[in-house]
């Protein structure tokens, strides 16, 4: 069995016609189809291998494919908006989108508010720096593989009185009983689905049975699962960190200065070989927009404020902020400009790794 998280992916249609002429040859329905109008065919080698995705997901965690119910209308809207503006485009211009626009409508009646298809995350979420902005209005992407077709597509109606489709996102999660109703639901009308999707399971995380004896082997188990940082911090990083560190003690959402600069908040500060040292908590850093910049606001402080009042001016680490993902901990170097991954977290499975941990990491400062 592998345990899962997941989540619908509502695959909604253009909504200018600008957007329709940039992908009538190949609407985003279509690329997860792996479908060539160019030589009427389809290629199942060609289907898309990277779409949208939460930046909480991981690696075989499971996505479901929905072509948006809201889709017909957009497609009828744009229809007639093409025949009132026709003297506006080419005639090949014309044709090009409304051929697209037929065979949208095509597909939607076949597809339209129907669970169609189901992905697995192959790697890690990736934040998408492009400032080019299309419907979907996301960044965060993730690479897909193994992605199949539903013989029997499963439609809204039969699952939207438990599930309800998010109307400001593309993404719904699925955690827990939701991710076994949708499974059950498809496999009573599915016969032929991946393994992989036949063997998962979504276990809910038994976070009311954690303790200071038993955290590292039950959230290590589950630590891929959390999806807000509160809970990663919360059930994970506050533990290590108190082993990390000379102390006890950690210091929350402190306060940074610079001269001539807006104070800025690192998540926590630990002592560390006698020095304050930042960290900062990420569900995925390869998901985060512009985190070096973020991360060397933390360094080359002139104050450094803990527990809201305290002002502490020496015996900071200026150079570095130690980073932790629900993957891998890293450290930053603001001489170098680089982050540096020192361990992976799937490796501490006693408090002696945490030991292991404490001395690379005093051996990576930069001070």
């Amino acid at each position: 069995m592998f345990y899962v998280q997941s989540y619908i992916s509502n695959v909604s249609f253009p909504t200018t016609l600008a957007e329709v002429y940039d992908f009538a040859r190949s609407f985003n329905l279509e690329a997860l189809l792996g479908c060539d109008f160019d030589r009427i065919e389809f290629d199942y080698e060609k289907r898309i291998n990277s779409w949208t995705a939460p930046k909480w997901c991981k690696k075989d965690d499971i996505v479901f494919f929905m072509h948006a119910k809201t889709a017909f209308q957009k497609i009828t809207r744009l229809r007639k908006q093409l025949l009132s503006e026709r003297s506006n485009y080419t005639n090949d211009e014309f044709w090009l989108m409304m051929n697209a626009l037929i065979r949208a409508k095509k597909l939607y009646s076949i597809y339209g508010g129907k669970i169609f298809a189901i992905g697995r995350i192959s790697g890690e979420v990736e934040y998408d720096p492009s400032d080019i902005e299309y419907h979907w209005k996301s960044n965060i992407y993730a690479p897909i593989d193994s992605i199949f077709l539903l013989e029997n597509p499963i439609d809204i109606s039969e699952f939207n009185q438990k599930i309800i489709i998010s109307r400001q996102s593309s993404i719904t999660p699925l955690f827990g009983e939701d991710f076994e109703f949708v499974k059950n639901l498809i496999l009573s009308k599915n016969t032929v689905v991946e393994d992989y999707f036949l063997n998962s399971v979504a276990e809910p995380m038994p976070l009311s049975k954690i303790s200071d004896d038993n955290w590292i082997e039950i959230v290590n188990r589950y630590r891929r699962s959390f999806f807000l940082e509160t809970q990663f911090r919360t059930f994970y990083v506050n533990r290590l960190l108190k082993y990390l560190g000379d102390l006890k003690t950690i210091y929350k959402e402190c306060p940074c200065k610079k001269k001539r600069s807006k104070a800025t908040f690192v998540d926590n500060v630990i002592k560390l070989n006698d020095k304050y040292l930042p960290v900062e908590i990420k569900l995925s850093v390869s998901a985060e927009r512009d985190i070096f910049a973020q991360l060397e606001s933390y360094c080359g402080l002139d104050t450094l404020i803990l527990d809201g009042k305290r002002d502490v001016h020496d015996n900071v680490c200026s150079n570095n902020v130690l980073v932790i993902d629900t993957e891998n901990v890293y450290i930053y170097s603001s001489p170098d400009k680089s982050l540096k991954k020192i361990y992976d977290l799937n490796d501490i499975q006693s408090y002696e790794d945490i030991s292991v941990l404490r001395c690379m990491i005093i051996e990576e400062l930069q001070d």
